[in-house]
C-alpha cells in the first residue's frame, strides 16, 4: 500500500499560503478556512464521488477493484472517469482554467484526498500536459486529526455538491447511488440529515431513497447486484420514475408482481421512449380494472425474462442485448399482451364514455337549487324552460336510441 503523506507538513516547503479563503461548514460550525497551492503530484482523487459511481462499478465489474497502491495509475483512471461523466462541462471548465485560473478552490483532506473539485483537478492535470508547466490545485486542507468524523466529511461534501448554489451535474443514476450507499446500505444518515446537508426537503429525499432502492431491485431481478452502470447505460431514471408513480396507486398485494412485470416489459421493449412506455403501461393498464388480467396473461413473459438472466454467471449489457433481444417469440408475445390489453382498456373507455358524460350531466343537474329558481325573474325562467325544453328533447333521443 503507497505511504500517506501529510499535507500539513509540507506547508511553507512545497506548499504555499495563498491570500485567499472559503467558507465551510463543518460539525455545525460556519466559518473561513485558508487556501493553499498544493502540487498535484500530491492529491488522488476520492473514489467515493458520487458523480463517479456508476463508471466505478464499471470498471470493478470488468476488471475488479482500482489498486490504490501505484497513486498515478490509481489516478489516470479516475481521470478518464471524471472526463467521460460530463465531457461537454469538463471541456467548459477546462478552458476557463486556461484562460482565468482556478476560481473556485476546492477541499482536501491532508493525506490529499480530494473532498471537492475533482474534476478542476482533472483539468489542471490535463492542461499541466498539454501547456507543459506546473499547474498547482488551490485547496482548503482539513486537518482530519480535530476531531473531524468521516460522517463530518461526507456532510460537507453532499452539502458542497447540492447545497450551495451551483447546479448539480451528476447523472441522475450516479446520483441514485450515492443515495443509497449513504441512507441504505452504510445508513450514514438519517432522511432528516441527509435533507439538511443537501438542502432538500425530508419529501424530496424519501423519494430519492424510494427510486434509489427500486434501481437495486431491478439489477437484482436481472441477476446484476452492483452493477449501477447497466441502469445509467439503460438511461433508467425516467422509467423508475413512472414505476414509482404506478406502484404508488397500486394495490400492496399487487405490487410486486407489477413490479416485475413493469421490469420485463423495460428489458422486452422495443428501443425507443422507455419513460413514455412504462407510463402508457400505467395508464392504459395497470391502473384499470384490466391489471389483474393483465398480470396473469403477462406472469410467463416474467418468468422467463427473470429465469433467462438468473441463470446467467455474467450479466451485462450484452449478455441483456445477447439472451433477451435475441428472442424475437418472448418480445413478440409481450408486446402482443400490452398492446391488446391497451386496446381493450381503450375500447372499455369509449363505451363508457356517454355513461360518464351523464353522470356529469346529472351531478350538475342535482345540484340545482330549486329555491332559487322559483325566484327567478320572468325572464330568466323562459330561459330556464327554454333549456328545459333542450334538455328534455335530449334525452328523449337517448331513451330511443337505448331502446333501439
Amino acid at each position: 500500500m503507497m505511504e500517506e503523506i501529510n499535507l500539513l507538513e509540507l506547508i511553507d516547503k512545497d506548499i504555499t499560503k495563498t491570500t485567499g479563503t472559503r467558507k465551510l461548514s463543518i460539525k455545525g460550525e460556519t466559518k473561513d478556512y485558508s487556501v493553499y497551492k498544493i502540487p498535484l503530484e500530491y492529491l488522488f482523487y476520492n473514489d467515493q464521488n458520487g458523480r463517479i459511481a456508476t463508471y466505478i462499478s464499471k470498471h470493478e465489474d470488468d476488471q475488479g477493484p482500482i489498486n490504490r497502491d501505484d497513486n498515478e495509475s490509481y489516478n489516470q483512471i479516475i481521470h478518464e472517469f471524471i472526463v467521460d461523466s460530463n465531457r461537454n462541462a469538463f471541456n467548459k471548465t477546462k478552458n476557463n482554467i486556461k484562460l482565468f485560473g482556478q476560481r473556485l478552490p476546492g477541499v482536501v483532506l491532508q493525506n490529499g484526498r480530494i473532498i471537492d473539485g475533482n474534476r478542476r483537478f482533472t483539468c489542471l492535470r490535463e492542461l499541466k500536459k498539454e501547456v507543459g508547466k506546473d499547474y498547482y490545485f488551490e485547496a482548503v486542507i482539513l486537518d482530519t486529526e480535530k476531531g473531524i468524523s468521516p460522517k463530518d466529511i461526507k456532510r460537507l461534501e453532499l452539502n458542497l455538491q447540492h447545497g450551495e448554489e451551483r447546479p448539480v451535474d451528476y447523472n441522475p443514476i450516479d446520483n441514485l447511488v450515492d443515495v443509497y450507499r449513504d441512507l441504505v446500505e452504510n445508513e450514514t444518515f438519517t432522511i432528516k440529515e441527509y435533507a439538511v446537508s443537501t438542502n432538500k426537503k425530508d419529501k424530496e429525499v424519501e423519494k430519492l431513497r424510494d427510486k434509489a432502492i427500486l434501481m437495486v431491485e431491478f439489477l437484482e431481478f436481472i441477476n446484476a447486484k452492483g452493477k449501477y452502470y447497466i441502469a445509467r447505460d439503460l438511461n433508467l431514471d425516467g422509467p423508475l420514475q413512472e414505476i414509482m408513480v404506478i406502484l404508488k396507486r397500486t394495490n400492496e398485494d399487487q405490487e410486486e408482481d407489477v413490479k416485475n412485470a413493469l421490469f420485463a416489459s423495460l428489458l422486452t421493449a422495443d428501443k425507443g421512449d422507455l419513460t413514455r412506455h412504462i407510463r402508457e403501461i400505467g395508464k392504459e393498464i395497470i391502473n384499470t380494472k384490466n391489471a389483474k388480467d393483465f398480470l396473469e396473461e403477462y406472469e410467463d413473459v416474467v418468468e422467463e425474462v427473470y429465469e433467462t438472466l438468473q441463470e446467467e454467471d455474467v450479466v451485462d449489457i450484452s449478455t441483456i442485448n445477447q439472451k433477451i433481444g435475441s428472442k424475437k417469440e418472448l418480445k413478440q408475445e409481450s408486446k402482443k399482451i400490452i398492446e391488446k390489453k391497451i386496446e381493450v382498456n381503450r375500447i372499455d373507455a369509449a363505451r363508457n364514455k356517454p355513461i360518464d358524460l351523464l353522470e356529469r350531466s346529472f351531478h350538475s343537474l342535482d345540484s340545482i337549487d330549486t329555491t332559487a329558481v322559483s325566484r327567478m325573474g320572468t325572464d330568466n325562467k323562459e330561459d330556464f324552460k327554454e333549456l328545459l325544453e333542450k334538455i328534455q328533447a335530449t334525452i328523449d333521443l337517448l331513451g330511443e336510441k337505448v331502446n333501439v
